[in-house]
């Protein structure tokens, strides 16, 4: 039993910086199950930059945590937090579901149209916690939940997530993350928003080829990852929104999770994937834009003045609206 409410039911993972487990709140009439997640330094590693850092690294991702899950219902809410001698432990909400990786198992490889739905629906989150300052450093398929109750992906393990704005010493980090699904930049402690864009790109692989990222090959020469051979029958146009987001230089890439969003869409306003046009309708302001980046100088001004007068501007859908 911890802190004298939290009943074990069992050891769901183990890392270098503590373990996470399954357990029921003994002290809610519903006794609902939960996520606790220890934070304990791993001896071995001598990572910690300084005295106290960690117990600081604690209070501030449950800071975080608290204000994510809040205010998005695709991130587990925060219940509690507290420590034990030397331990520290965060307490989340239990998503029912299964991962990507458990789906992947259990169905072979996805259709373009379901890894299609899965960046759809992820990117939206990922705006928001980029918009917040916050860079989640591990996105796998492990991490990424498809919720029982309504098949939405849902985004876990912000163990080692990194507020850009908070500078202590540098903006050089602990390299923290995944061996494969980590960009470059990251693995040398500069993670920046497109990192997660990267690893959510080869989570997509993944899911279309079942080849992990180790099992992939690079050119040579420019460190460009040659995917496509592994799925030959790929439509291009989805094919070309994971080519982009994976790319080895930061600069490549998309350089947020709503241009990329905007990417998808824009196929689907030339007549492309059939799986972003849906949304159309719904998001006809994300589509002037697709039209003003296209235009010339001179119709973009025309444009502009013209649009500005009913269009609304573009906004991060939130978890709790229909697309």
């Amino acid at each position: 039993m911890l802190n004298n409410r939290y009943e074990i039911l069992e050891q769901l993972g183990r890392g270098g910086f503590g373990e996470t487990f399954l357990a029921i709140d003994t002290r809610m009439p519903s006794r609902r199950k939960c996520v606790i997640k220890q934070l304990k330094p791993d001896d071995t590693t001598n990572t910690a930059p300084t005295p106290g850092w960690f117990e600081k690294r604690f209070q501030r991702e449950a800071a975080i945590l608290e204000e994510l899950g809040q205010n998005n219902r695709q991130i587990p809410q925060l219940y509690d937090y507290f420590s034990e001698g030397e331990n520290f432990f965060l307490v989340q909400e239990w998503i029912e579901g299964i991962t990507l990786s458990q789906k992947h198992q259990q169905e072979g490889n996805l259709s373009e149209a379901q890894v299609e739905k899965i960046l759809r629906e992820l990117l939206p989150v990922l705006d928001y916690i980029h918009g917040q300052g916050i860079i989640h450093r591990d996105i796998k398929p492990d991490n990424i939940i498809l919720q029982a109750s309504d098949g939405k992906p849902v985004l876990i393990d912000f163990g080692i997530v990194k507020e850009v704005n908070n500078i202590n010493g540098g903006n050089k980090t602990v390299p923290l993350g995944t061996p494969g699904y980590m960009a470059s930049e990251q693995a040398a402690g500069h993670p920046v928003p497109s990192s997660d864009l990267y690893s959510l790109g080869l989570t997509a692989i993944f899911l279309l080829t079942g080849k992990t990222p180790q099992a992939l090959t690079s050119d040579p020469n420019t460190g460009e990852i040659l995917w496509r051979k592994d799925a030959p029958g790929l439509h291009s146009n989805l094919a070309a929104v994971i080519d982009r987001a994976i790319r080895f230089h930061p600069r490549d890439r998309f350089t947020s999770a709503q241009e990329m969003w905007l990417f998808g869409l824009c196929y689907a306003m030339d007549g492309g994937y059939k799986g972003w046009n849906p949304y159309v309708e719904r998001h006809l302001a994300i589509f002037v834009n697709c039209f003003l980046s296209r235009a010339n100088s001179s119709i973009k001004s025309l444009a502009i003045e013209g649009f500005s007068q009913f269009m609304p501007p573009y906004r991060t859908i939130t978890s709790n609206e229909e697309p």
